[in-house]
């Protein structure tokens, strides 16, 4: 027997948008069997924000239920906004996910919990889940008896991997990272997500650039490095048409058969159904970024990125005397140093502009 796994990239209805999926997209993501998407952010709460560089994010207290209903039966919790309003916040939402008895992972109230996989058994197919996320504010980088999300480059996941290898028959793997608004994934992104294919995992769904990034077959595994957003009604995203493809992921025989792209965009408020050639990308142009040039785009990118945001993070960041440096200081600073993807741009960035002087 067959089973279908729709695959979506970033949730956030901030607004409370009961109607955020048209019919005629609602009707293939309820045809599936397992329905998946990241849920971005915690649902509102009345606790304080966290302490952390960047913005805080929160869905509105219905948005879980009006997921559902959609069709949506499966959350990745392990993203960088899900901590936004500390262990309250992220206990509030896994409470009303239980309530509206939706799986999910990801994120949890301690350790064990946030690196949790999840095995599903259908149709005499056991397939094990991972999700984990770069490491921005409320990631559970060592076990310290806190609450958070799961670290995709903790060696966690690889122990979970090599574990769910004789217990299951496929293993898909949601990651949360990479440089955001790019079209470009990191040498980094894509050496790591080889390895953990490398040692059993069967697919990998990416997601956090908010565009859509292209995808490649390595060896018998799948790597899509980005889904991009499925529906983003914050501020900085509510004039953008988000763009970007879902994926419907056929399974038979305990293998993946074949994976078709499902295309949307967001009109009036709504992410809409539709055709290839009503996108403002193509397939086929993300690929060849993978192919094409890459090391130059690469290069390109992170110098960029370095002169127009990074340097002035850290001249902001170091303006002080070390005895005067002041709490956000500390804090912007760390954020740039802690979030793998911010240190893998400036790392790299660097040592093309010394090479470029010598």
């Amino acid at each position: 027997m067959s089973i279908k796994i729709f695959a979506s990239g970033d949730i956030v209805n901030n607004t409370g948008n009961s109607n955020f999926v048209d019919e005629n997209l609602k009707t293939i993501i309820q045809e599936h069997d397992i329905s998946f998407c990241n849920f971005e952010a915690p649902i509102e709460t009345s606790s304080n924000k966290i302490i952390k560089a960047g913005p805080h994010i929160f869905q509105n207290k219905d948005s879980i239920k009006y997921t559902k209903e959609v069709g949506f039966n499966l959350f990745s919790l392990a993203n960088n906004h899900i901590y936004d309003y500390g262990e309250t916040g992220l206990k509030n939402t896994i409470d009303k996910i239980k309530e509206e008895n939706i799986k999910y992972l990801g994120a949890g109230l301690n350790y064990e919990e946030a690196y949790q996989p999840l095995i599903i058994d259908i149709n005499n197919t056991r397939i094990g889940f991972i999700a984990a996320s770069e490491a921005q504010f409320g990631c559970l980088t060592e076990n310290n008896e806190k609450s958070g999300y799961a670290w995709i480059n903790s060696n966690k996941i690889d122990k979970t991997i090599l574990m769910l290898r004789n217990q299951v028959d496929l293993i898909i793997l949601s990651s949360h990272a990479g440089a955001e608004s790019t079209y470009v994934p990191l040498p980094e992104w894509r050496d790591r997500y080889k390895y953990l294919c490398d040692i059993g995992v069967n697919l990998i769904l990416g997601h956090h650039p908010h565009v859509p990034q292209g995808y490649e077959e390595y060896n018998t595994s799948y790597i899509f490095y980005s889904l991009g957003n499925f529906y983003f009604d914050t501020a900085n995203h509510e004039k953008t048409s988000n763009d970007s493809y879902s994926l419907s992921i056929n399974i038979e025989n305990n293998k993946i058969k074949n994976i078709d792209f499902i295309y949307h965009k967001n009109i009036n408020n709504q992410t809409t159904l539709v055709d290839e050639d009503k996108i403002n990308f193509s397939i086929e142009n993300l690929n060849n970024i993978l192919k094409i040039n890459y090391e130059e785009n690469v290069n390109e990118l992170v110098i960029n990125y370095f002169k127009s945001f990074y340097y002035n993070y850290y001249k902001t960041a170091l303006s002080n005397e070390l005895d005067k440096i002041t709490t956000n200081q500390a804090i912007l600073l760390l954020h740039n140093i802690k979030i793998d993807s911010h240190r893998y741009i400036v790392q790299r960035a660097l040592e093309k502009l010394y090479e470029e002087k010598n």
